[in-house]
């Protein structure tokens, strides 16, 4: 892992809700934390907030959907740092219509938002990982991967992440890098309203909506060298809920 024992952390769409709060939560904890994103208002936002909470990081504004942008941000990072400890892949975009109204764009933008960015990220990562025989990757899914009407665009990308991430695991474990899921359940959101919250709330069995901080604390198990024997998982964060659909994984 070199000589540098600060962890080099890349948030990939880091600048959401969920991003903002893992990078502010690697940051606190002394890791180098590089935030890729589209959106250089978010990104630049975002670092300064790390910065002022006491951590180290950088900003780089690459669109994640283009394999390009993500192969020159990935160089530029392992130029600078030489190594990449921890990749979250955090991209996340959805679309609620019916199939029957989803247009070619739709389905195409759903798959480029959800599922390429985890692969073009990882796929340039991996690399150094290998060759620094150590690795985390964590990608971030969605409890709507097993399916739900409207959703169908976003539920097959992120449903294409749970197999995405489980061959990775297989074809690098050797290499001492992990790679697992979070399936990410119904959180607290703005713009959410009381009605809204009481009746998603109804069906979570613990009886309320998720906070990031859930999330992040699942993302900071999986970063850890303490879970270098979980690969290949997918971690459900969402209150029990996916306990009331039926499934087999």
């Amino acid at each position: 892992m070199g000589t540098d024992t600060a962890e080099v952390v890349v948030i990939a769409g880091g600048t959401n809700v969920v991003g903002e709060c893992i990078g502010l939560s690697f940051g606190k904890k002394g890791a180098k934390v590089v935030v890729v994103d589209g959106d250089q208002g978010k990104v630049n936002n975002l670092v300064s907030r790390i910065k002022d909470a006491g951590g180290e990081a950088t900003g780089i504004v690459a669109d994640p959907t283009s394999s390009e942008e993500v192969k020159k941000a990935v160089g530029s990072i392992i130029e600078d740092f030489n190594k990449i400890d921890i990749l979250v892949n955090n991209v996340d975009e959805m679309i609620e219509k019916s199939a029957v109204d989803l247009t070619d764009e739709d389905w195409n933008r759903s798959i480029a938002a959800n599922l390429n960015p985890a692969f073009f990220f990882s796929r340039e990562v991996l690399p150094k990982m290998q060759e620094n025989k150590y690795g985390r990757i964590i990608n971030m899914g969605s409890l709507y991967y097993l399916g739900l009407p409207g959703k169908v665009g976003y539920s097959t990308a992120k449903s294409a992440i749970f197999g995405f991430t489980r061959s990775l695991a297989l074809e690098f474990a050797k290499d001492g890098i992990t790679v697992n899921t979070i399936a990410v359940g119904d959180l607290e959101r703005p713009g959410l309203t009381e009605d809204d919250a009481q009746n998603t709330t109804k069906s979570i069995p613990v009886m309320r909506l998720g906070k990031p901080d859930d999330v992040v604390n699942a993302v900071g198990y999986l970063a850890s060298q303490s879970s270098g024997y979980v690969t290949g998982q997918t971690l459900f964060v969402c209150g029990g809920r996916s306990v009331h659909f039926s499934m087999s994984i």
